[in-house]
């Protein structure tokens, strides 16, 4: 990394779950309906607000419990802004440390049903180290540690690494999707997937009901969670499937909705809940934020 400076946060407590994952602006458009490959449409309005996976599950996180955040952001703007938001919602942000140049964007299209695309430019995060991670780990010692698939590779093998040799629980959110040794797919406990990712670490096509996908993923993963949105979540461990329905809500916006149902896992296990009771209530709460979104 180039001149980290590492920020102070406001929580001392020692945190339960720590979030090894991104932090970007992100920059969301609105319109009627997404356009098609060459096609030009109008939007209907447009906002710039803090996201990235890693700080929206380490948001929800801290909502419910003590949670750290490990990443990095630009000096710029973004950055300051970025780290001020985590500051005042209660995330430990020390090992969230600034690096030359710009921080994380995300683009992200949002049409009249809620649905949306998005693309990410790394930007700082790509700067983030394994020896960073597994120091700032060694500082933290929490309960559970949570991180995705938009860090660099290497940082997810030093996250397995950390969590592995002290027996710390891994919950591996493959998001977005890519490549992954079994090593690191056989640590996470759980791996939370939604269908379209399910279906892509379950290579096989023949498979279309979720809970055939789910005992597939539970012969990798010890334990597997896959969120259906409307349509519910399948929580797979110890051999057990189970499908549970979710409350339907009209959805304005339904990004960050994921992750604040992954952080929220984290956090109800780093407390001490089971599995189900944890996707359960997770549910809830991912449903609540949606309805709340406008």
């Amino acid at each position: 990394m180039d001149n980290p400076q590492t920020p102070t946060s406001s929580r001392t407590d020692t945190p339960l779950v720590a979030v090894v994952g991104t932090l970007n602006l992100d920059l969301v458009v609105r319109t009627d309906r997404r356009p098609r490959v060459g096609e030009t449409v109008m939007g209907t309005s447009y906002v710039e607000r803090p996201g990235g996976k890693g700080a929206n599950q380490a948001l929800a996180a801290a909502d419910i419990g003590p949670t750290a955040l490990i990443g990095a952001v630009g000096d710029d703007d973004a950055g300051t802004t970025m780290r001020r938001h985590q500051d005042a919602a209660g995330v430990d942000t020390r090992h969230v440390v600034e690096v030359a140049g710009a921080s994380g964007r995300a683009v992200i299209e949002v049409d009249a049903d809620g649905d949306n695309s998005i693309i990410v430019i790394s930007g700082a995060n790509d700067q983030v180290s394994a020896d960073h991670v597994t120091a700032a780990l060694d500082a933290l010692d929490p309960k559970v540690v949570l991180t995705q698939l938009e860090s660099p590779r290497s940082v997810t093998a030093a996250v397995v690494g950390w969590t592995e040799a002290g027996d710390c629980r891994f919950i591996l959110n493959p998001s977005p999707v890519a490549p992954l040794d079994n090593n690191i797919l056989s640590a996470a406990d759980p791996l939370v997937v939604n269908a379209v990712e399910a279906e892509y670490y379950c290579a096989d096509r023949r498979l279309t009901d979720p809970g055939d996908m789910a005992r597939r993923l539970l012969e990798v993963a010890r334990s597997v969670v896959i969120t259906l949105g409307a349509r519910g979540v399948v929580v797979a461990a110890n051999g057990s499937v189970e499908t549970f329905d979710v409350e339907k809500v009209h959805a304005h916006d339904t990004t960050g909705a994921g992750d604040h149902f992954v952080g929220s896992l984290a956090a109800y296990l780093a407390a001490g809940s089971d599995l189900q009771s944890a996707a359960r209530r997770s549910a809830a709460r991912a449903t609540d934020y949606v309805a709340s979104r406008r």
